[in-house]
């Protein structure tokens, strides 16, 4: 097989898997892994094989495909998916059709679908700041969604009722678990949406089962104190964006917010007067009335007069180029962080939402109620328990119950 041969190849595999419902998103992630493996080759005519495949992703990414088993990390079930689709295609589509949602093939569907597809995007990505990637996701599953009801001979989607709702469930209930939980979390958000925007009359999204997620329980990664202020003490400030990337990373160092969180601060949201900072915490749809220490206050303060563009934007953190819109990521975490010296457990991933969980664990190692922790986290007491008590060796001996000899 030659190398343009094979990428005729993945290129029909690519075409085929759309057809039965993969995302688009799904696909582009293996096509960028088969990419590596033509690089790895180094060959202008090449047999493939699954040996010489399974050799390539030990080389490549240091996975042994012997060591697989469905307990394997998210992004080595990936890399063994990849292997599977290249071995036998043809077994694995009807294993893949059985498993997952019903068939939903692309097809053209009304015009007005797409308009209100996009302003459901949009609405994800300025009211509820979505990253790119998550929006992308959100879009390659509705497309999907959006062709089954098509089918379904749905005509617009004020057509969409309890029945059309029921007869997807019941179609569905069977598949998989990871394809229903994705699939059902965009349909539920967006049937909601429907609703608020008054396109359909009833809010169906209850009727939308949640599908829990079997986590593989580990200790978050956290930093102690020294090297959060470690962490602080790198970044400069002598420049605008610096400034910018300070405030961002000392918000969620003292307050433990998320970034999502963090971005969507809008001006009109910092009382300077009683000293409080108020945050829509888009996860839990909860209003936190949060302390604004003079640390931050000041940092704030330095930020608008000396690093902010000046515009007229509502939200505190902008992108520092014309015209100045909301910033919607943030991406200089890492680069900065790379800087300190931290042992870091490769399990966990790296990230600002580090510092979160750092906030958590060192308020709980300093005797800070778990109450107290959640109401600041705006989370729910029973979650900041679950997940920070693991990493108090101290709090964990509590939970130890003593057994009396009989």
């Amino acid at each position: 097989m030659s190398t343009s041969d094979f990428k005729t190849h993945i290129k029909k595999i690519r075409k085929e898997a759309i057809e039965i419902g993969f995302s688009i998103s799904t696909m582009d992630g293996y096509q960028r892994i088969w990419n590596k493996y033509i690089k790895w080759k180094k060959e202008d005519d090449f047999i493939y094989s699954e040996e010489d495949y399974s050799k390539f992703l030990l080389d490549w990414y240091q996975f042994d495909v012997s060591t697989y088993s469905n307990e394997s990390k998210s992004h080595h079930q990936q890399l063994m998916r990849s292997k599977k689709m290249l071995d036998d295609f043809d077994s694995y589509k009807i294993k893949m059709i059985n498993k997952c949602l019903p068939n939903a093939l692309y097809s053209e569907y009304p015009a007005n679908w797409n308009t209100i597809l996009e302003n459901y995007i949009n609405y994800c990505k300025n009211d509820r700041c979505n990253s790119e990637s998550s929006l992308k996701n959100k879009k390659d599953y509705l497309i999907r969604l959006l062709s089954y009801f098509h089918n379904l001979k749905i005509s617009s989607l004020d057509k969409i009722n309890r029945d059309t709702i029921i007869i997807f469930i019941n179609e569905t209930i069977d598949k998989g678990n990871v394809s229903k939980r994705r699939n059902f979390y965009v349909l539920k958000d967006f049937l909601n949406y429907l609703f608020i925007e008054r396109i359909i009359q009833e809010d169906l999204s209850y009727l939308i089962p949640k599908i829990k997620r079997n986590q593989r329980k580990k200790i978050p990664t956290y930093l102690k104190p020294e090297s959060v202020e470690n962490l602080l003490s790198i970044i400069s400030k002598e420049t605008a964006i610096q400034k910018r990337d300070y405030a961002i990373i000392l918000i969620a160092a003292r307050l433990g917010l998320r970034v999502s969180e963090i971005l969507n601060i809008k001006l009109k949201d910092i009382d300077w007067k009683n000293h409080k900072l108020i945050v829509y915490q888009t996860k839990n749809n909860n209003l936190n009335n949060l302390p604004l220490t003079k640390e931050v206050g000041w940092t704030i303060i330095d930020y608008i007069k000396n690093g902010r563009p000046k515009c007229n934007n509502e939200y505190l953190f902008v992108i520092h180029k014309y015209p100045f819109e909301k910033l919607n990521k943030f991406q200089s975490f890492n680069k900065y962080f790379e800087k300190i010296d931290v042992e870091y457990n490769s399990e966990n991933k790296k990230g600002i939402h580090n510092l979160r969980h750092s906030l958590a664990t060192n308020l709980l190692n300093n005797e800070i109620p778990v109450n107290i922790i959640a109401s600041s986290l705006g989370d729910s007491i029973e979650t900041t328990s679950k997940t920070y008590i693991k990493v108090n060796k101290n709090k964990l001996k509590e939970c130890f119950l003593e057994v009396e000899d009989e």
